[in-house]
């Protein structure tokens, strides 16, 4: 006990923390606003599954479970610090509620985290030295790091057994059993005891304040912030991005670092570096420029190297002093952070699958910040790969990026039966053809099945035909957020005008676009399915019904949209099963399904670096020895096709979507 070093000690940590923290926040300040404190429900949820019971680490056991052992190791003996800091004023000092019987269960449930958390520590420290798993840089950040955490529990343990064999009645001698364990090795010298008890309680003290406050100046700043961000966290799916306000802004999109929301600089301060987001990533694993982890942290590098003066900006901004802030701004001599710290070709080279989102320990954004980047490349700079531009022409002119005529919209139909609204009036389900439905002559195969079998079902549904516009997910997606909005309100009133209720559609851009990002635009009360659940129905029901003859052997690709984004597996699944199809997955299926490569308007541009994404999906499923590969999204089916043509694989596989395979096998 000595209140005097404890009281300076505290003073000077306490206070460099909080100046550190201070500059930290003006970063944030200088950042965009938004509010993401509500539902509380939604985000408590996410915190307690997300953050404390650690999902997404647990997706990967080993490494999970060695990162849960650390890190309920560490909020337990946090708990124990408290105390002895406590104890420094009053060597009988103990928390409120870990007194009696309740402080001799903690004393028993300390050790055994304790002893969890040097075993964790030394396995973590042995993989990332020996082991070295692609996804991990070889950091000595994280080895001092994790010896430290080790350093806190061998202190601790130490200063317990010192303890005991000073006082061998203590009440949690057998309780705190390694302690006891280790009590046998102090002589009954007290004065060494004393000695070693001291050096132990002062070392754990100063360790645990020197450890807080070296945190924000590394990758471990997340200990600190990523359970705010978990909490913070986007609620909509990962594809789902903001609406952009228009009116009285001058620059649109994020060109400087100040021009993110605050919580972008979030995701900045939790990155962990751990490389999840990157080692499942379809650009990274096949040799493009992108890898989401450098896009972070590339960010963040930039953030703290001019972080004096955005922090000016920051406090200029809190006072209200914008056009100051305006100034202080430009006189910043630096890279662009679009196009310069975060390539042109980093940010074209994403097809926003999701991937990284979803496997993030502490739910960093990724597609957000590649979203808001190309924003500023094209409504800024104009600026975008060449062969995009054809597609952009074709959607600002004609409403689809194929640039057909707008007129054309309707010729899929051909002979076929199918009603339009205009001349129906009204339907149960309104089917969103698509752009590739209207103008991919591959994609209009698939149309006129489906149109098929829900004439032979009886479903009352009808198209919209040249009322139709693009969904918008081309031109969202690569960041033409002003067409996106003109081609959304266009289609959004169309529904409104003939009362739509339902919508059916083949397409999962325009099933995720409609179902999820038209609420932005006041579209309330319509139901969006995919032409995947509906078949399901359908087949279930008895409307349609199918022969289970063929013992073709089939796997099924998840599209990105359809799955990840949206949550749809298990719908196209039963449709195959229902078909009497043998089927094999893919090693990567599911949650883990690997992307088609045409995502994130990717479909229109050129992939010259490194494999074809497409080559490297078809090969997987060559793999498998199917001979059919089931697609559900008009992008998946042309890149798969394209790719078995590619591979030469075309005398033994086929790509089919579902609606053809269902057509196929009806009695």
């Amino acid at each position: 006990m000595n209140p005097v070093v404890m009281t300076i000690l505290m003073t000077m940590s306490i206070a460099f923390f909080i100046d550190t923290m201070t500059g930290r926040m003006w970063l944030l300040k200088a950042a965009e606003g938004e509010t993401r404190l509500g539902p509380l429900g939604a985000r408590l949820r996410n915190l307690l599954v997300i953050g404390f019971g650690q999902q997404r680490l647990l997706y990967e056991k080993t490494a999970g479970w060695m990162h849960f052992w650390i890190f309920f190791g560490f909020l337990v003996v946090f708990t124990r610090t408290c105390t002895l800091v406590g104890r420094g004023y009053d060597q009988d000092f103990h928390l409120p509620l870990l007194g009696g019987a309740l402080g001799l269960a903690y004393a028993l449930i300390k050790d055994v985290f304790e002893v969890a958390v040097l075993a964790a520590v030394l396995f973590a420290v042995w993989r990332r030295l020996f082991v070295r798993p692609d996804r991990l840089h070889l950091s000595t950040e994280a080895v001092v790091v994790l010896l430290w955490i080790g350093s806190l529990m061998v202190t601790d343990l130490i200063g317990d057994a010192a303890l005991f064999a000073l006082y061998p009645d203590h009440p949690e001698i057998g309780w705190a059993f390694v302690g006891t364990a280790l009590s046998g090795l102090f002589d009954t010298a007290a004065a060494t005891t004393l000695a070693w008890y001291n050096w132990m309680y002062w070392v754990h003290v100063l360790l645990l304040m020197a450890f807080l406050n070296y945190l924000p100046f590394g990758k471990h700043f997340h200990v600190i912030t990523a359970l705010f961000n978990v909490y913070t966290m986007k609620l909509d799916p990962p594809v789902v991005v903001d609406r952009m306000e228009f009116a009285g802004k001058e620059s649109f999109g994020v060109g400087k670092i100040e021009d993110h929301k605050w919580s972008r600089l979030m995701d900045m301060y939790s990155c962990t570096e751990c490389g999840r987001c990157t080692v499942h990533c379809p650009t990274a694993t096949t040799g493009k420029a992108l890898s989401p982890r450098e896009l972070i942290t590339a960010q963040r590098d930039h953030l703290y190297a001019h972080a004096a003066q955005i922090g000016v900006i920051g406090k200029l901004k809190h006072a209200g002093r914008d056009e100051d802030a305006a100034k202080a701004a430009a006189a910043i001599e630096r890279e662009p952070l679009s196009g310069g710290v975060i390539g042109d070709d980093v940010l074209w080279a994403c097809t926003t699958c999701g991937y990284c989102q979803t496997v993030c320990p502490v739910s960093i954004e990724h597609i957000d910040h590649v979203i808001d980047m190309r924003r500023h490349l094209m409504m800024m700079e104009a600026r975008m790969p060449t062969e995009f531009a054809t597609a952009i022409k074709g959607l600002e002119t004609n409403s689809n990026p194929w640039n057909v005529g707008a007129a054309g919209r309707e010729d899929w139909v051909g002979d076929l039966a199918v009603p339009r609204l205009r001349d129906k009036g009204s339907a149960e389900y309104l089917l969103f053809v698509g752009c590739a439905g209207s103008f991919d002559e591959r994609n209009k195969d698939v149309l006129r099945s489906l149109c098929r079998l829900l004439l032979a079902a009886d479903v009352d549904f009808a198209v919209l035909g040249t009322d139709e516009g693009c969904c918008g997910d081309p031109a969202r997606r690569s960041g033409n957020e002003y067409l996106f909005q003109m081609q959304a309100q266009q289609n959004v009133d169309t529904f409104k005008k003939y009362g739509v209720k339902k919508v059916v559609t083949a397409c999962p851009h325009c099933f995720s676009v409609i179902g999820n990002e038209y609420a932005q635009f006041d579209l309330a009360g319509v139901e969006v399915v995919h032409h995947s659940q509906l078949l399901a129905e359908l087949i279930g029901t008895g409307k349609l019904k199918v022969t289970a003859g063929t013992t073709t052997t089939a796997t099924y690709h998840d599209s990105c949209y359809l799955g990840r984004h949206n949550n749809v597996y298990d719908a196209p699944r039963n449709v195959v099963d229902a078909l009497g199809l043998k089927r094999v997955e893919m090693p990567r299926h599911g949650r883990e399904g690997f992307c088609c490569g045409a995502g994130g308007a990717r479909m229109w541009m050129e992939e010259s670096d490194g494999t074809r994404i497409n080559h490297s999906r078809v090969d997987e499923a060559a793999e498998t020895g199917a001979a059919e590969v089931c697609t559900a999204c008009p992008f998946c089916l042309t890149m798969i096709g394209d790719g078995i043509k590619e591979t030469d694989r075309e005398a033994s596989m086929k790509a089919l979507d579902l609606a053809e395979m269902v057509e196929r096998n009806l009695v």
